[in-house]
């Protein structure tokens, strides 16, 4: 009943956030802030952290790297135990994208942005609100061009930040 009474809220709460009809510099607005947590920046600074070749861009690097080998079967796992269907492809649903897969339990580009967002404002804490906005803003978009529903990139989102303080504690870092 509980599980129920969750879903019809979050199928609400998407419902009342997803704009089918969205001009056309929202859903640019979306979609580019969505790309910036495909991995491409992820690379760039894991490139840049291996140029620097000093102690703590390397330390940050394993600990990127080591969130990362968590987070991403952990985040294989759960989609798929929970096959939950994506709202695009529920009841002829819509998006402004399209989903590299069928199933929406977690969010993976919300557990990505979060553990690199976490990991990165360890190491800077000056960039550590930049970060939370940027990672907020990954996870939201998700919402917005029609591929997840809030709560999985609420799980989501808490799953990167989970796997992000486990990877700072296993390397020492914390």
């Amino acid at each position: 009943m509980l599980l129920v009474k969750i879903t019809q809220l979050d199928h609400a709460i998407f419902k009342g956030l997803f704009k089918p009809n969205a001009p056309k510099w929202w859903q640019h607005l979306f979609v580019n802030l969505s790309r910036t947590g495909d991995g491409f920046v992820y690379l760039l600074l894991a490139s840049y952290l291996l140029y620097q070749n000093d102690n703590r861009a390397l330390l940050m690097l394993n600990v990127l790297l080591l969130g990362f080998a968590i987070e991403r079967p952990f985040y294989y796992l759960l989609k798929n135990m929970f096959k939950r269907t994506r709202p695009c492809h529920w009841q002829g649903g819509f998006s402004y994208i399209q989903p590299s897969d069928q199933f929406s339990l977690p969010s993976g580009h919300s557990a990505a942005a979060w553990l690199f967002a976490t990991i990165v404002g360890f190491f800077y804490p000056q960039l550590w609100p930049l970060l939370m906005v940027w990672a907020s803003g990954v996870a939201i978009s998700r919402v917005m061009l029609g591929v997840h529903y809030p709560v999985d990139i609420i799980l989501g989102s808490l799953m990167g930040y989970g796997c992000a303080h486990l990877s700072l504690q296993i390397t020492g870092a914390l």
